[in-house]
């Protein structure tokens, strides 16, 4: 019984963070992102994964990236704690490479300043490639511009099913 118990912890919150960045990046049209209070971790990579140009960060908020952490490993055997070791340099080297692709930097630079937590602010972000423009008061437009969920979904390939 124990075993099975084992066997059902997730490694890290990596795996849901790359299932919504997969599906992200399957859609036909512009992905607009905007972090409001804080963006930590896959949270990061989702914001920088918006549209080029499409994504935002109000004035207050934080960013930050940090390499993936292995849970607590408790009394697992030495081999489990490995497997999951493995696991997370994988994840590592995945976001390394995801946020080098969005943010413009180098593959180098990602993994130094993932070394330690990086913590952002939003002209830290916008300088590090994370999102393109602060949101400040008197920019409404912008968000206006967001298309209607209906349209988006049109342009996405996404049908509703109409129930009778």
């Amino acid at each position: 019984m124990e075993e099975e118990i084992r066997s059902t912890f997730v490694v890290g919150m990596e795996s849901e963070g790359f299932a919504i960045y997969d599906s992200l990046m399957q859609l036909k049209n512009e992905v607009h992102t905007v972090c409001v209070g804080a963006a930590i971790g896959q949270a990061c990579l989702l914001l920088s994964a918006g549209t080029k140009g499409k994504r935002f960060m109000m004035p207050h908020a934080k960013a930050m990236i940090q390499q993936p952490r292995v849970p607590s490993s408790g009394l697992m055997p030495a081999s489990d704690v490995l497997i999951r070791a493995k696991e997370v340099i994988i994840n590592r080297d995945i976001l390394v490479e995801l946020l080098s692709k969005h943010t413009g930097n180098s593959l180098e630079t990602v993994a130094n300043v993932m070394r330690r937590p990086y913590y952002m602010d939003a002209q830290k972000a916008k300088d590090f490639g994370v999102i393109d423009r602060v949101l400040w008061r008197g920019q409404e437009q912008i968000i206006a511009d967001v298309v209607p969920s209906e349209e988006f979904d049109k342009n996405a390939g996404i049908r509703s099913v109409e129930r009778v």
